[in-house]
């Protein structure tokens, strides 16, 4: 049984997840665009990165909002 998260602590988790997914959004957004405008594979890997180490830190939250309103 989880323990529902106080009001300041639950904006606090909501605010860190949107933060995480504009940083997803726009690493794959830039991926994507240097991938059409041919850029090279290892400038591209560097986005793709950003967006993979997003989305753990983003499961880490969902797994527990409480941890990760202590660590943002």
């Amino acid at each position: 049984m989880s323990v529902p998260l106080d009001d300041a602590t639950e904006r606090q988790w909501r605010h860190g997840l949107r933060n995480e997914l504009n940083v997803i959004t726009m690493a794959v957004s830039t991926a994507l665009a240097m991938l059409d405008h041919g850029a090279e594979p290892e400038r591209i890997r560097e986005h793709l990165k950003r967006a993979e180490a997003g989305c753990k830190r983003c499961r880490t939250m969902v797994m527990d909002p409480r941890d990760a309103a202590e660590h943002p």
